[in-house]
């Protein structure tokens, strides 16, 4: 009988301990997003953004940061041609941040406290030419956030972290190319 009981408890500790899935992070492949042919025989990339270390700014705590994102995307997804001109890129913002905010809209057993992740993407693109005059120019501002609970897993921070950026980065290149056909569209192809 002793022994009887103990087998239904550890049967059920057994049964109880399933194995648990763990999704992995989405990959952001910049590669796969639209390129952009511009007017230009030489193109220059100024990153005038200095991250600031705060609570907030998590760009330590990330495996890809915003800065490398987006000069990935302007390294690889940019193409210049021809032989004049001069395309400068100005990164000034690529920042996420993670702040802890009230849940408005939580239930009675809900946390009330939840964070919040954002991500910014402010970059200016000139076309100057030959003599060094400004010929066009454009600003390109991408703000994207989201929400999780206070309480969640490694595993799961990291996810919705890398599915922010991947939609950050997504709107940044639509964003791009609405700006540069609207105001340079003489020198993009």
């Amino acid at each position: 009988m002793f022994f009887k009981k103990y087998f239904y408890l550890i049967f059920l500790l057994i049964l109880s301990c399933q194995q648990v899935e763990l999704i992995k992070p989405l990959e952001i492949d910049v590669s796969k997003l639209d390129k952009i042919s511009i007017s230009a025989k030489e193109l220059k990339i100024n990153i005038k953004y200095d991250p600031v270390f705060s609570d907030q700014n998590i760009e330590d705590q990330i495996r890809n940061s915003p800065i490398d994102i987006i000069k990935s995307w302007t390294d690889e997804n940019i193409e210049y041609f021809g032989n004049q001109n001069n395309l400068v890129i100005n990164i000034y913002d690529a920042s996420i941040s993670k702040k802890e905010i009230d849940n408005k809209e939580a239930k009675k057993f809900e946390e009330k406290k939840i964070f919040q992740y954002e991500v910014l993407f402010l970059v200016d693109f000139e076309l100057y030419d030959d003599s060094g005059y400004l010929i066009a120019n454009t600003s390109v501002e991408t703000l994207r956030s989201t929400t999780s609970k206070k309480f969640i897993s490694l595993n799961e921070n990291e996810i919705i972290i890398s599915e922010l950026l991947n939609k950050a980065i997504k709107d940044f290149v639509n964003e791009t190319k609405l700006m540069m056909d609207l105001y340079m569209s003489e020198y993009v192809n």
